[in-house]
């Protein structure tokens, strides 16, 4: 039994009990609530997360210019900080048809390291969610027809209670609703910029005694 099946029969009882608690005076309303539409296979819903490391000369100034690059591509800056090594981390949310082609050209701007792109398919929660909100959103309509041919103050005591219980999980559901929709439409970036590292003298020379002292083993 799926979970909106069972949440719609928890509705139908709880309109039951409330019409019990007003004296089975009140007289039932036709259901508008539209039947759940079935999820298309060919729109479904992806919550997509890009992360990728990129070896830079000046991590400062190219974080500068992905920041502009976040913006020109309509989306928006979450964080932004430098480490004590010189190297930053970027965290954005830009729009996910654009994630693809960001992370490119921020990959053109040094040496990519690592790159990792996951997508998690939410079409199932969202539809779950929907279903539940429009269920509530019937009851509570109904319930308020009914508040308003009460008789009596217990009766409209009742009522309101109810009312304001649906009201309050409706405005829960809406919520979450609007959140998950906003992670489809908005693709998480996390950008790490690495300075580059170039050898000191010191360490140039030491490279190539080093490989002087290799061929005295190696010929070949």
């Amino acid at each position: 039994m799926s979970r909106s099946f069972s949440h719609r029969a928890g509705a139908a009882l709880l309109f039951a009990g409330v019409a019990a608690g007003c004296g089975g005076r009140i007289h039932s309303v036709a259901s508008t609530e539209p039947a759940p539409a079935a999820p298309s296979t060919l729109d479904r819903m992806t919550v997509r997360t890009g992360e990728q490391a990129v070896v830079v000369d000046s991590p400062t100034a190219v974080g500068r210019r992905v920041e502009r690059m976040v913006q020109d591509a309509g989306g928006y800056l979450e964080r932004s900080s430098s480490s004590s090594d010189g190297n930053m981390e970027i965290q954005a949310r830009i729009p996910a048809a654009q994630l693809d082609g960001l992370m490119d050209s921020v990959a053109g701007l040094g040496k990519e390291r690592r790159r990792r792109l996951t997508g998690a398919d939410v079409t199932d929660q969202y539809t779950d969610l929907e279903a539940r909100l429009r269920s509530n959103i019937a009851l509570r309509d109904r319930l308020q027809q009914l508040l308003s041919r009460a008789a009596t103050l217990d009766e409209v005591l009742t009522l309101e209670k109810q009312i304001a219980r649906l009201q309050s999980d409706i405005d829960a559901l809406q919520a979450r609703i609007d959140q998950l929709k906003s992670r489809t439409e908005l693709a998480s970036l996390s950008v790490s910029l690495e300075r580059k590292h170039v050898l000191g003298p010191l360490a140039v020379v030491g490279r190539g005694v080093g490989r002087l002292v290799g061929k005295l083993f190696v010929i070949r």
